[in-house]
């Protein structure tokens, strides 16, 4: 919860000083930190169809909110300065201060419950109710809905456990291997572990992300693809022997 925090506080301050002191002609801190916001908007609008701008902010605080908490999570002392408790056998438990909010399943869940929310909540909101329900519970052919329909429901609750697991797994292993690394050989060989966490850190957040507004444009368009397949379905050509032949004028 922390680590959550101080990432939230970096970025409600990087966007206070950001829309005092912008200008036109950006500076280059000004452009380092409007560099990874147009980079993202610009994948989001070449992949993210025609309603790209009705969601591109939600990817890109996803991404960066993650990244910034990815980040902190890899500063001096997180994860290893705390306060020492007494465990339930006399044992000595180091409970860190801040430790990296990824490597908590807590924080991991939640945002994959924004995400999971957010793409249901488009998908509703560009085909109804009913649309979303009939490409969730319906199959073809129609006599293979009751064995696909729970297979549905289950790939639908996979994407939450998926999007939760992939972040937290990434991130507490980097933390562990951090950790393990700088009590077995010192100050100086984990530094090369760190700058790939640093890699590791850039990935998640930029797979969540895209993860996410994969799952929404998947949502909105599925419908779509489903009454469009219908159509096609629906369709009788022409009785060839009815038709006049080709050059027959």
């Amino acid at each position: 919860m922390v680590g959550a925090v101080l990432a939230s506080l970096v970025l409600l301050a990087v966007t206070v000083w950001l829309t005092r002191r912008a200008t036109l002609v950006p500076g280059r801190v000004q452009a380092l930190v409007e560099f990874p916001i147009e980079w993202l908007a610009g994948i989001v609008r070449g992949t993210g169809g025609k309603r790209w701008a009705e969601f591109a902010g939600l990817v890109i605080a996803i991404f960066l909110f993650v990244l910034v908490a990815n980040l902190i999570g890899l500063l001096p002392g997180v994860g290893v300065v705390g306060i020492v408790h007494e465990g339930e056998h006399g044992e000595e438990l180091l409970v860190p201060v801040v430790r990296a909010a990824g490597a908590d399943l807590n924080f991991t869940l939640g945002l994959a419950i924004v995400a999971f929310v957010a793409f249901i909540g488009w998908g509703i909101r560009a085909n109804g109710i009913g649309g979303y329900l009939k490409e969730l519970l319906s199959a073809e052919p129609a006599y293979m809905t009751p064995l696909l329909t729970p297979i549905h429901i289950i790939s639908e609750l996979s994407r939450l456990i998926s999007l939760s697991m992939r972040l937290f797994g990434n991130i507490f292993a980097g933390e562990v291997l951090l950790s393990v690394m700088l009590v077995l050989a010192g100050l100086f060989i984990p530094v090369a572990f760190l700058g790939f966490e640093l890699l590791v850190a850039f990935v998640q957040a930029l797979v969540f992300a895209l993860l996410t507004m994969t799952y929404i444009v998947l949502a909105i368009a599925e419908h779509r693809l489903h009454d469009r397949g219908d159509a096609h379905a629906g369709y009788q050509p022409e009785d060839p022997e009815a038709s006049p032949a080709p050059g027959s004028a």
